[in-house]
């Protein structure tokens, strides 16, 4: 995920004073309606949304990653090549599994990000003259390496969803967390996304994907997050609810912030 290989400026983050006013309020007027709360969470969801996603690495990189895969049948690790590239207002990371040399097709999953809109998917295999599509779907659900990597959830599409809204302040990894809950109004595909969003580094922790009865789909998190030499390492866990499988994203070296 993009906000995993770089995070926000200490200046963006959301206030302490504001939220501390805000605290003031309530205990000296006792007033702040149900409505003007919601007000509030919406307002303050749409402004981290919108942080979180405008966000853009400050150089190009290419970082060297494993995905180790588990499920029903076994465990395998594919390397993976993560390259970042820059443009004009916009920029795309690339993960690159396979090709000559490695066992398998070679495959190219790009994400195309820019400051105005969602992000964009494009997929490239090696032998194929089209671009390829697993299940009739778009090429945003194409599952990097057949793993639980999702394209848009690397993506983090789910923050240009409609609705943003930050539903309170927990913690996570033992860290405090700004949490942010996003929902779709599509009827198709998940309903809604929690995730947890460090105070400090402006990173996504965690996350959990959950459909419209509320039951939990997927879950991500962070399982190592360390700093060496002013970078950092850091390896991500992707969990399928549903499927009962488990991919993790472990880069070998530092990873840019």
């Amino acid at each position: 995920m993009r906000v995993l290989l770089s995070s926000l400026p200490a200046k963006s983050r959301v206030p302490g004073l504001v939220l501390a006013i805000l605290w003031i309020l309530v205990v000296w007027t006792g007033v702040l309606s149900v409505a003007g709360a919601d007000e509030t969470a919406e307002s303050q969801g749409r402004e981290l949304a919108q942080r979180l996603r405008t966000v853009a690495p400050e150089d190009p990189s290419t970082n060297q990653a494993v995905l180790r895969i588990r499920n029903r049948e076994g465990r395998r690790q594919i390397p993976v090549t993560v390259v970042t590239q820059l443009g004009k207002g916009r920029w795309t990371v690339e993960y690159q599994v396979g090709g000559p040399g490695a066992k398998g097709a070679g495959e190219v999953s790009r994400i195309h990000y820019n400051a105005e809109g969602p992000p964009t998917f494009e997929v490239v295999v090696e032998g194929l003259g089209k671009p390829p599509i697993q299940g009739g779907r778009a090429p945003g659900d194409w599952a990097i390496a057949k793993s639980d990597f999702l394209l848009h959830e690397l993506g983090m599409e789910f923050l240009h969803w409609p609705e943003q809204r930050v539903s309170g302040r927990e913690l996570s990894n033992g860290r405090w967390c700004q949490v942010l809950e996003s929902v779709s109004k599509k009827p198709e595909g998940p309903a809604s996304v929690r995730s947890w969003i460090d105070e400090k580094l402006g990173v996504v922790l965690s996350a959990e994907v959950y459909d419209a009865r509320k039951v939990r789909l997927k879950h991500f998190s962070i399982t190592q997050f360390r700093e060496q030499a002013d970078r950092w390492t850091c390896s991500v866990s992707m969990v399928d609810d549903v499927r009962g499988t488990k991919t993790e994203l472990a880069f070998d070296g530092p990873v840019p912030r």
